[in-house]
């Protein structure tokens, strides 16, 4: 992620991400290896408190799977009941 020419790239190839894709991205770096809610990717994200239905955020982390994941090994996962954590492989 090349935050001065607001660029993602991932194994040489560049990754087309929506203004509000690339901020989840970012904020998804900026805590790898942590765990992050719903709320808490809402609020940071879309910086405001929801406080309701957190649909948005599966749907934009969808998105973002299908874009960056696409041909390689998964960097976003799926914490059930807790929330999404982007690293390189899932722990079991």
């Amino acid at each position: 992620m090349d935050d001065s020419r607001h660029e993602v790239r991932r194994a040489g190839r560049t990754v087309e991400l929506s203004p509000t894709e690339y901020r989840l991205l970012n904020y998804l770096l900026s805590h790898q290896g942590h765990v992050l809610s719903r709320a808490q990717i809402l609020e940071a994200v879309w910086q405001y408190d929801f406080g309701g239905d957190t649909v948005v955020v599966e749907r934009f982390i969808s998105n973002l799977r299908r874009k960056i994941d696409q041909g390689h090994a998964p960097l976003l996962h799926t914490v059930r009941g807790v929330g999404y954590t982007l690293r390189e492989q899932a722990h079991k």
